[in-house]
Parts: C-alpha cells; structure tokens; sequence
C-alpha cells in the first residue's frame, strides 16, 4: 500500500523519534540466551547447542545455526522493511516480529536436520531414555556392549533428544548496539 504524506504537527517529532531510535542501534538477539532457564538444567542449552553446532570428540558437527543463517540471512532486511511497515515504523515491535520470524526458522532447521545421523548408540540410548536426565553411567555401558551384540533402534533425529535444545531457542530485542 502506498503512502503519502504532507507532514503536519507530529511529523517532524515521529520522524526525529525515529532517528533517534535507530541511532541509538537497537538490536535483536536470536539463539540460545542466558537466563533462567540455563540455571535449571545440568548442562546449558547453549552448550548443548554448542556442542551439536561443532561437534565434539565422539559426535560430528550438525551445523543447524550455520545452515539456518545461510538459508535465511539474505530475507533478514526485507523481513525488516515490511515489519516496520506493518508496526508504523516502531523499530521495537519490528525487531521483536524479525527476531520471532528467525527464531522459528532455527527451530525449522532443528526439526528437519536429518545429516550426519546419530550413532547407533545414541539411537539405542534415545529410544531407551526418552528424557535423557534419567539415564545413568551403566544404563550407557549396557547400551554399549548391547550395541557391539547387535541391538538396533529406529534412527531418530539427530538434533532432538529432549526436546530442550529446541525449546529453548528464544530471542530478546535490546535498546543499544550489539555487544557482539
């Protein structure tokens, strides 16, 4: 829809409070962001995170951020042009509809990331332990040596155990610029 303006007595004020606004660089942060919710749980979802994103000693790297960002970076500005648009030019709630719209886009890549597969161990010791934060040291050495026997488990999803890393994507809108 287009617009067109002749000014009038709040013009000059909204325009200058836009300004303002935007140069004071508000930012939105989008992942796995400390809080509450990491002060629950044995290891930090952003570990968790971290350690999917890399790999490890004895799991390869299962880039969904990278994946996510690669895919999506290049909508991020007009996603940002319509939701100022749509918000009146409130840079606020704008972030806040970008930051929701990115966050479900990780989620997306978690849910459908399929590449490397998980191990036949881990297959074995998620179907076991649906909630992993009940299994113990010998129910792994159990499933170990019942691997090396033969014992099998559907595939599964490589970035879903629990379900928390997924659940604790978020994303905050900050007044300022980035930290990063």
């Amino acid at each position: 829809m287009a617009m067109k303006s002749t000014g009038g007595p709040g013009w000059e004020a909204a325009i200058a409070a836009l300004q303002k606004k935007v140069a004071q660089g508000a930012h939105v942060n989008v992942g796995f962001l400390s809080g509450d919710e990491e002060s629950k749980q044995e290891i930090p979802p952003a570990t968790i995170a971290a350690f999917n994103e890399f790999g490890t000693a004895t799991s390869p790297p299962r880039p969904f951020m990278r994946n996510a960002i690669a895919e999506n970076k290049d909508d991020w500005p007009k996603q940002m042009a319509a939701a100022l648009l749509a918000t009146d030019y409130d840079v606020e709630k704008a972030l806040g509809m970008v930051g929701e719209k990115i966050k479900d886009q990780i989620v997306k890549e978690i849910e459908s990331f399929t590449e490397p597969a998980n191990s036949p161990l881990t297959s074995l010791l998620k179907d076991r332990f649906p909630v992993p934060d009940r299994m113990t040291v010998a129910d792994v050495w159990k499933a170990m040596r019942d691997v090396r026997e033969g014992a099998t488990a559907p595939p599964g999803k490589p970035l879903i155990w629990s379900g928390q890393m997924r659940d604790s994507v978020a994303f905050e809108v900050k007044d300022g610029p980035s930290e990063d």
